[in-house]
């Protein structure tokens, strides 16, 4: 059952897991400093109805079947890691060979809200983190996927604060270095970081 003393553990918790750094801060942050405050505040928007996915798999009883069907857990955790690899590889062949934006050209995966939400939800690790967490919380009764919606919904809109924060500390950070050589050199380590994040959802292992 969800008490008070529960909700407050959970919400410092939730802090935690907010504050450590992965491929949604990477998102916001890289989309912030290089194109400014309104695709940090897209790949944020992505971020969350990534979050409400969630909430909805929660709320219908479908987040158990990561755990329960064979080889689906594989299967995301494979396509996240592929996913976040190709935006790192977008990254450093901006950060080596620099093009100017062209809008006219948009491709599938390149605006920052389907990013946002993809990266969420071919994140396994996020489910299973909800998986192990919220049981702890809520109990196993008639009310507990009501329950777990609004533990999940506590996340993500501490998330969205923080992730509100850094795009716009990103923003200005970026409009001081511009397209200089520095930014670059972002580029090329935030391309580095998605392919850490990636090897290390594909090592991930289910619970």
């Amino acid at each position: 059952m969800l008490t008070a003393h529960s909700l407050f553990a959970w919400t410092i918790m939730s802090i935690g897991l907010v504050l450590l750094p992965g491929p949604d801060t990477m998102l916001v942050a890289g989309h912030a400093a290089r194109r400014g405050l309104k695709a940090g505040m897209a790949a944020i928007g992505g971020i969350q109805l990534g979050g409400v996915f969630f909430m909805a798999l929660c709320g219908f009883g479908f987040l158990s079947i990561l755990n329960a069907v064979p080889g689906l857990f594989m299967a995301v955790k494979i396509a996240g890691a592929l996913y976040l690899a190709w935006m790192g590889l977008g990254l450093l062949r901006g950060a080596i060979r620099p093009q100017p934006e062209t809008p006219q050209r948009v491709r599938l995966g390149a605006s920052p809200f389907t990013q946002g939400f993809i990266s969420t939800v071919l994140n396994p690790k996020v489910a299973v983190f909800f998986l192990a967490a919220l049981p702890q919380f809520v109990g196993t009764g008639p009310q507990a996927p009501v329950q777990g919606m609004l533990l999940i919904a506590i996340v993500y809109a501490l998330g969205f604060v923080w992730c509100g924060l850094l795009a716009v500390l990103a923003t200005h950070a970026g409009r001081r270095v511009g397209r200089s050589g520095a930014m670059r050199w972002f580029e090329g380590a935030m391309g580095v970081g998605f392919f850490g994040l990636a090897g290390r959802l594909a090592l991930a292992r289910n619970v």
